[in-house]
């Protein structure tokens, strides 16, 4: 009974693989393989190179759990019907011209992407071709194909590489107009000026490229352009061999130039253009460099400007330029004079006030050997000067000559007359404040405006108070208005006035009902910065107010201003 019941099981596990024969098809995974660049593909190269490579890519998104090989095969039958479609005649790649990098590329497990390499000798198939343009004929026809199980037939992938093949070409980025260099006449001070240039290939020797300067270019400029240089003399300028970087292409250039020795009664003209016999130049303008060789002149710039001080304490640059640099230091000294005042309101039939020259402080600077400028910097107390009171200041700053080198000549005047003036009027520079602040989520608030930049003074009576007040945004009629309340300290920062605004938009109001108009929400001029910051909403219109629909203004006016000339 046990011996039969044993017998009875393994009958039973028997039955499904014997009642009938089924056939079912193999599992294969096809891996849905692509050749990144199939067809005709165009290499491109530079002739004179002795090795390059070309990297092919296969790339597959299914089967990713197995596999895969390809076999590499160079088929001839490819470029044949290519020729044949297209009415070609491009001719084998000679074998002595190319490697193939592999015989076979495989796909490990999970990877997405196989390669190989076609290693080529540019140098070698344009001179077997007998030039750049022949060699461009020849193509390497290959094909992958699949030999593991994974794959099937139609998987079989191809592709034709030719090449085309660049001169090696070095190109000047020389500007337009010359560089001009002056030199302090018997003061030896080397300037050093780069010139650029781009190369389109990695194996430039920087010894195969020269710089030109003829006469004849000199004499080109001077009848194109009505002048009379000289050629600079070749003592006076050196050339480094040039660095260059064959990762980014890069050619820099370094020249020296040392003209002091030279006669100040010419000018000078160094003309450069590179030559090569091993590789093509393109450079569209002749590099010049003219030189002029002077007496030491300085310069103070902007001797008599107007500025606005909406700072409590306010910056001013006094710049001052030198022809040419010279051997040591220079100290530039400037000293607030007020005694020049009346002279200057004298002169101009106004009536400025002096400030006191304890509320200045000059910080003097210095010319650096080698160094063409400088500027000091004078810093004015305003804390106690107030806005917009009909004043207006003039500051007398005078340049201490006797500091400067024997013999130096002023090209300008040596007294700096800043007009100065306490006010809030003019053109100020503006920004959005969404960069600056985080969006309100108060309800009906948008957060999709921001004020104008443009102002202009006028006096109103607002609730009955004569207010200055200044324009900020849309029309100067249609617009919304801004006045800063003095006797009013914001947030209990002695630096920070509360700022009002007011609609002109809203129709049907009068000036004292169009300030119930708009819901200031911390509005406020910041002294210490200069800036003033808006928040505030208000009604488009009675439709809006209805609605309760608010627009909103959130940005900041920031100076220095523009003002008109006062």
């Amino acid at each position: 009974m046990k011996q039969f019941f044993k017998i009875l099981i393994l009958a039973a596990l028997a039955l499904p693989f014997s009642g009938c024969d089924v056939e079912y098809d193999p599992i294969v995974i096809l891996p849905d393989v692509v050749l990144e660049d199939s067809g005709m593909t165009t290499v491109p190269t530079v002739s004179i190179y002795q090795n390059d490579a070309y990297t092919v890519t296969l790339t597959r998104t299914e089967g990713l759990s197995k596999a895969a090989e390809f076999d590499i095969v160079i088929d001839q039958t490819l470029l044949d019907d290519y020729n044949e479609l297209n009415g070609a005649s491009f001719g084998m790649m000679p074998v002595s011209g190319y490697t193939m990098g592999a015989a076979s590329v495989i796909f490990p497990e999970k990877a997405k992407t196989a390669t190989f390499t076609i290693q080529f000798k540019p140098e070698a198939i344009v001179t077997a071709a007998g030039s750049p343009r022949q060699a461009e004929n020849y193509v390497i026809p290959f094909a992958c194909v699949p030999k593991t199980s994974v794959n099937s037939d139609s998987q079989r992938l191809s592709a034709l590489v030719r090449f085309s093949f660049s001169e090696p070409t070095v190109t000047v980025d020389a500007p337009v107009t010359p560089e001009e260099l002056t030199f302090i006449s018997g003061v030896s001070v080397p300037r050093r000026l780069e010139l650029s240039c781009r190369a389109n290939f990695t194996t430039l020797q920087p010894s195969k490229l020269a710089f030109a300067a003829t006469q004849e270019m000199v004499a080109a400029y001077n009848e194109a352009n009505q002048a009379d240089y000289l050629l600079l003399p070749s003592s006076c300028y050196s050339i480094d061999a040039g660095t260059f970087d064959a990762e980014a292409f890069s050619l820099v250039y370094s020249i020296t130039l040392d003209a002091s020795a030279l006669d100040p009664d010419y000018v000078y003209l160094l003309p450069l253009k590179m030559v090569s016999s091993d590789y093509t130049v393109l450079q569209d303008n002749i590099y010049y460099v003219k030189v002029t060789i002077q007496e030491i002149q300085f310069s103070v710039s902007n001797t008599d400007r107007y500025e606005a001080a909406t700072r409590l304490s306010h910056e001013i640059k006094l710049d001052v330029v030198l022809n040419g640099a010279l051997a040591d230091d220079v100290p530039v000294e400037f000293v607030y004079d007020a005694s020049k005042v009346d002279a200057y309101n004298t002169s101009k039939g106004k009536n400025y006030e002096t400030l006191d020259a304890s509320k200045i402080a000059v910080t003097n600077a210095t010319i650096a050997a080698g160094a063409v400028k400088t500027s000091a910097t004078v810093t004015v107390d305003m804390a106690d000067v107030a806005f917009d009171d009909g004043k207006e200041y003039v500051l007398p700053f005078a340049l201490d000559k006797t500091k400067l080198p024997q013999g130096s000549v002023m090209k300008s005047g040596d007294v700096v007359y800043v007009r100065l003036k306490r006010t809030l009027y003019g053109s100020w520079s503006n920004r959005d404040s969404n960069d600056n602040t985080q969006k309100t989520t108060t309800p009906g608030w948008t957060n999709n405006n921001y004020m104008k930049a443009t102002t202009k003074p006028i006096d109103t009576n607002v609730n009955g108070v004569a207010y200055p007040y200044v324009n900020c945004y849309y029309s100067w009629s249609t617009g919304y208005h801004w006045y800063v309340a003095w006797n009013e300290i914001y947030n209990n920062d002695q630096n920070k006035r509360v700022v009002h605004v007011f609609s002109k938009v809203t129709s049907g109001y009068s000036e004292s009902q169009q300030v119930e108009q708009t819901m200031d929400h911390g509005s406020y001029f910041d002294m210490e910065t200069g800036t003033v910051f808006f928040d505030f909403q208000y009604y488009w219109n009675d439709d809006d107010k209805s609605q309760d629909k608010r627009q909103t203004i959130k940005c900041y006016l920031e100076s220095p201003l523009t003002v008109e000339e006062f």
